[in-house]
């Protein structure tokens, strides 16, 4: 009698493929490159683990982006062992620089997927949920930080299962049992963001950024304080649709106050798309299989080509700083790296290129320095070293709690009027001094 050949299935390769985060992070050693997504799919239990073989490994490259918590091998004390390359910069990764462990990648947050795909990273990792019936993980949350190119490309492939984690409505972010190394079940909490406490500037800025979006558009918000108060503001609204690279809690108001519906929306209509999430446990349950949300890489969502596919697309971001031609800068502080590119540009070339859109750049007009000294965030010229984002040639709407600046195919003299107009009272005679020494007026 012949013997039958037992079939093996994605259930007995799952349970041959688990292992300890120990047995998991004994597999890097020196010199390995490892894309580690980002947020708060960066594996906890893997970069614990990868932390305690400081003085084992030397010069192994780790790259992520706003990084949610901190771990041994950001410690400066490790830096022969661990060095960090960002692609985008948050508070912890701030830190890091100051340590000397962590250096940023200048980048679009739309080529992150480039960036890793060419950046010989032979080793990836994230956080995914437990596999469907048919053996598929979702990388959740922060999926977009890794194409399914740089998984392909890499020689181990570690994935961290976690229960906690929502399943999203994300073909890109699917992950086989079969396309897998090393499985870590690791049921730590989710990292939650909570609601970002809205100040009085922030809801004046967002009441002109309001009367700017009419029924029917579809809006990209930006992260933080002022993306809130502008979701609370736009309860009165009917009709509007999403295309954002990040949705946050006021999403989940706008949605289930029936305002974000995407009825108008002429691509993808009836979804908000999106390439990741980050807010409250109660915005996550939410996202958990809800199918009226739809998550791709970051490549495809911050495609300046893709956003255009929407009509009336108009884009919201903030900046750090502006000078009175117009340079927005939002990454840097002199030559302090403060935040990074991120999706900025993209939109900002988006909606120029949308049927309809527009762009609007939004930044309280003064700030508080640390002897308590009042300072105007509008410029004559912006301090020595610091980056400009976005180039006065691409900037159209600049709004403050003083007003709207609208500065496309505006001169320099015009432009420099237009900003002192919206600056703050106390400095604008001193701007007008400035432009009138640089010639401007």
């Amino acid at each position: 009698m012949t013997a039958v050949k037992k079939t093996t299935t994605w259930q007995d390769e799952y349970q041959t493929k688990r292992m300890t985060a120990q047995e998991a992070a004994a597999r890097i050693k020196s010199g390995d490159r490892i894309a580690l997504s980002g947020g708060t799919c960066i594996p906890p239990g893997f970069c614990t683990a990868l932390s305690e073989r400081a003085g084992d490994v030397k010069n192994v490259t780790l790259a992520l982006g706003y990084a949610l918590g901190f771990y041994g091998f950001m410690a400066p004390e490790n830096k022969e062992s661990f060095s960090i390359e960002t692609m985008f910069v948050g508070p912890v990764e701030r830190m890091c620089m100051e340590f000397g462990v962590s250096a940023y990648v200048p980048q679009h947050l739309g080529d992150v997927a480039a960036y890793t795909e060419q950046g010989n990273f032979n080793v990836v990792t994230s956080v995914a949920t437990p596999p469907d019936e048919n053996g598929y993980m979702t990388r959740s949350l922060f999926g977009s930080f890794l194409s399914r190119e740089t998984i392909r490309k890499a020689d181990t492939v570690i994935i961290e299962v976690n229960n906690n984690f929502p399943r999203m409505n994300s073909e890109d972010f699917r992950i086989h049992v079969s396309e897998v190394d090393c499985i870590i079940e690791h049921d730590a909490k989710v990292f939650e963001v909570p609601e970002i406490v809205i100040t009085e500037t922030e809801e004046k800025i967002a009441g002109h950024i309001a009367g700017m979006i009419p029924d029917g558009a579809t809006i990209q918000l930006g992260f933080g304080g002022l993306g809130n108060a502008i979701g609370h503001l736009l309860k009165g609204k009917k009709d509007l649709g999403m295309h954002a690279e990040v949705v946050t809690p006021s999403v989940m108001e706008l949605m289930k106050a029936g305002v974000l519906n995407g009825s108008r929306k002429n691509y993808k209509p009836h979804k908000v798309v999106a390439a990741f999430c980050v807010g409250t446990q109660e915005f996550y349950d939410f996202i958990d299989g809800n199918m009226d949300l739809e998550f791709h890489e970051i490549a495809k969502v911050n495609n300046p080509l893709e956003i255009a596919k929407n009509d009336n697309l108009i884009s919201i971001n903030n900046a750090l700083m502006f000078d009175l031609t117009g340079q927005a800068a939002s990454e840097s502080i002199g030559t302090r790296q403060y935040s990074g590119t991120g999706g900025q540009v993209n939109f900002v070339h988006g909606s120029r290129l949308s049927n309809g859109g527009k762009s609007i750049l939004a930044l309280n007009a003064t700030y508080t320095d640390k002897d308590g000294k009042l300072k105007s965030k509008i410029l004559p010229v912006l301090p020595e070293g610091t980056v400009v984002t976005t180039s006065r040639n691409d900037v159209e709407y600049v709004v403050t709690e003083y007003g709207v600046a609208n500065l496309r195919f505006k001169s320099i003299p015009d432009r420099a009027r237009a900003l002192i107009a919206i600056a703050h009272p106390a400095f604008r005679e001193e701007l007008t001094e400035g432009a009138k020494k640089n010639g401007w007026l």
